[in-house]
């Protein structure tokens, strides 16, 4: 496809004609763990809909983790299964099947992300990935470590970390003094008792990809975003992320913004902007004009 100035793309018929080809990306998101099916896709809804507006071509899809496709199993065995199913769902629509991909993963999320495009190599255009250190190579996946940890600390742990992820969330913090400081147990909340069962599967006994066999062998350039308010983002973290690239990568720090704030706005200069997005949006013109 020739290179072109996207906002000169308006006659319909151009339209119609690049949407019916095989060449025209699908935008692939991962939400963050922690929340189940119907909460991750509302988290994502602001960047899709950005994304459809902009590119009234372009297709989008929300995929989920392990637990959502009735994966079983704990440890990096069952991780290939599980990147089977994702490819599985993104081509089981015939006018999806084997088009090229732009992959976004918030937190957790960049896991299926970075495995889906080390399978797929040069299918895979772009990864966007946001609140979320890059691995250190050689070492262990970190959702291997959180769950030792997990399983060393119990769920209090794992509220107090998933809290942590979260400030200004009332309930959560709410639920976790409560816990805490002896006044009630976690199954006592019907809020609580489902968050933490999810918790439990998707981070404590958990699937992760081996790090080796599943997370080398990408080719596609990175993305990264990391909020300025997130404890668990690193500048160090987010440089890492071109040593799991043969191909360009770059970080960028979003200011005022917090590890699930990203997905949305932030205040600046007294205006609000949802500065990933537009950063997202103004790159993927770049990446499908080179198409």
């Amino acid at each position: 496809m020739d290179a072109f100035d996207w906002d000169e793309l308006g006659d319909e018929d151009q339209l119609e004609t690049f949407a019916a080809s095989s060449s025209t990306p699908i935008f692939v998101a991962w939400y963050s763990g922690g929340f189940h099916k119907e909460k991750g896709e509302e988290l994502l809804t602001m960047l899709l809909d950005s994304v459809k507006r902009e590119f009234l071509h372009i297709d989008t899809l929300v995929l989920h983790y392990p637990d959502v496709y009735d994966i079983e199993g704990e440890g990096s065995d069952p991780w290939p299964s599980y990147v089977d199913r994702l490819i599985q769902e993104i081509d089981q629509e015939p006018s999806r099947a084997g088009r090229p991909l732009i992959l976004f993963g918030h937190s957790r999320g960049n896991a299926p992300a970075m495995t889906v495009a080390a399978r797929l190599g040069q299918r895979v255009l772009k990864i966007y990935l946001a609140a979320s250190d890059a691995p250190v190579i050689g070492e262990p996946s970190p959702f291997q470590r959180l769950s030792e940890r997990f399983k060393r600390e119990g769920d209090l742990g794992l509220l107090e970390w998933f809290v942590s992820l979260n400030p200004g969330n009332r309930a959560m913090e709410s639920l976790y003094t409560s816990v805490a400081s002896g006044e009630m147990k976690i199954e006592d909340s019907k809020f609580g008792e489902s968050m933490i069962t999810l918790m439990r599967r998707q981070y404590k006994d958990a699937i992760w990809p081996d790090m080796e066999r599943d997370f080398k062998g990408v080719c596609s350039p990175i993305m990264a975003f990391r909020p300025e308010h997130d404890p668990s983002s690193t500048r160090a973290g987010m440089d890492r992320w071109k040593e799991w690239t043969t191909s360009s990568a770059r970080a960028k720090v979003v200011i005022r913004a917090t590890h699930m704030g990203i997905l949305g706005p932030q205040m600046i200069d007294g205006q609000e902007e949802c500065v990933m997005i537009e950063e997202i949006l103004k790159d993927m013109k770049l990446v499908i004009a080179a198409c």
